[in-house]
């Protein structure tokens, strides 16, 4: 009786897992072979990519993908969704929707599509383009000062760029600035995509439909993780790291700065931290390199490393920082990429200061005066001169 009932239970947890594996198949059928398109050139990606498709093709007339999309898009709609695609896709004005520009359907090659950018100084991003590398990115970079904010008029500020903004760094600003009335802030990024890989997420033209008509006077970005990846161009795999891959993604990273500079905003490019592992960090700063290369170049644009914040005094990855009163402070996620919320305390204070320059005339009214020993102020820690570190929860790290 006890074998029956043992094997009732192995048999029932079996029938479970199955129908659970059936679920997702049916479910998640096109997010399968999504993950199968992301996968960088190379054997797995051979193997897996016309699996992935061909099962995606034959349960896709189920309808049960549409139906699952539908649900996300009524959530979108009901403000339910950190999707920003999504839902730019269902909030944007039906003539707006007409007016997206179309897709490429090349991004081998930088000129044409710095052709397409019409208001920004082409011989610049061609320069930018093309330039050697530079041999070294500062550690630390100062930020020249913003215009005033006009009175009776919100500065808005996109954050764009990948899972380096969205999780812990974005959310950190985003936070810091929950009550300032002189900013608006709006969220254009995407998890999991990158400028090496336009035939997985294409920025050039989602980062349109996700701005819609809006013309910000910043824009913030953080993207570059997800790049240190060979790609495709033209049917050829350009490995990560030769002269070839170096020059088309750079036309790349011109391509998007000139993007997202064109309608007038002064861009602020955050440099990628310091990573964990050793061979990632590796490419991390190959792709830093090439990112700078393009930004110094270009006098509508500026760069500003995290290193200085969140690195140890070698430059060098720290998982946690020590505070002046002796508490420890976790500066990046468990996963080694990520920012963590509360280690991003630092940045965002100094930000902040730099996007609305009020708030450092009203850092100034509040200093205490000489013999005045009042209590700092709630949730506070005292830190160097250009830091402010805020007690905060830490951001989820989500794998990249």
């Amino acid at each position: 009786m006890r074998d029956f009932r043992l094997n009732h239970s192995i048999w029932h947890m079996f029938l479970t897992l199955g129908a659970f594996v059936v679920a997702i198949l049916l479910l998640e059928s096109d997010g399968l072979e999504k993950w199968a398109n992301h996968l960088e050139p190379g054997p797995l990606r051979s193997a897996a990519q016309p699996a992935a498709s061909a099962l995606n093709r034959t349960l896709q007339p189920l309808g049960f993908a549409g139906v699952r999309d539908r649900s996300l898009d009524e959530a979108a709609r009901m403000g339910w969704s950190d999707d920003a695609v999504r839902v730019a896709r269902v909030t944007r004005p039906a003539a707006e929707q007409t007016a997206v520009m179309q897709p490429q359907t090349s991004h081998a090659s930088p000129a044409p599509a710095l052709a397409v950018l019409g208001p920004n100084p082409k011989s610049t991003l061609a320069a930018a383009a093309a330039a050697p590398l530079v041999g070294n990115v500062p550690r630390s970079e100062s930020l020249a000062p913003l215009t005033p904010i006009e009175p009776g008029r919100q500065r808005v500020v996109v954050l764009t760029g990948d899972s380096m903004m969205a999780v812990g760094f974005g959310s950190g600003l985003l936070r810091k600035a929950g009550g300032d009335r002189n900013l608006r802030f709006l969220r254009v990024f995407k998890s999991g995509t990158g400028l090496a890989r336009p035939d997985v997420f294409n920025w050039m033209d989602e980062y349109p439909a996700m701005l819609g008509s809006e013309k910000p006077d910043v824009v913030i970005v953080a993207i570059g993780a997800n790049d240190g990846q060979s790609f495709v161009v033209d049917n050829k795999v350009l490995l990560f790291g030769t002269e070839e891959w170096r020059k088309t993604y750079q036309s790349r990273v011109a391509e998007f700065l000139a993007m997202v500079e064109s309608t007038g905003a002064r861009v602020l490019w955050v440099g990628l931290p310091p990573m964990r592992s050793a061979q990632f960090n590796q490419r991390v700063a190959i792709v830093n390199r090439i990112a700078y290369t393009v930004v110094s170049q270009d006098p509508k644009a500026s760069w500003w490393s995290t290193t200085s914040f969140v690195g140890d005094g070698s430059g060098s990855f720290r998982e946690f920082a020590q505070m002046p009163n002796g508490t420890l402070v976790r500066m990046r996620a468990p996963d080694g990429i990520h920012f963590a919320e509360e280690g991003t305390s630092g940045m965002t204070a100094v930000l902040m200061k730099w996007l609305d320059p009020s708030l450092e005339t009203a850092d100034r009214v509040r200093e205490v005066p000489p013999g005045n020993h009042a209590a700092p102020m709630v949730g506070t820690e005292q830190m160097p001169r250009r830091a402010t570190i805020a007690s905060a929860n830490p951001g989820s790290a989500r794998q990249y």
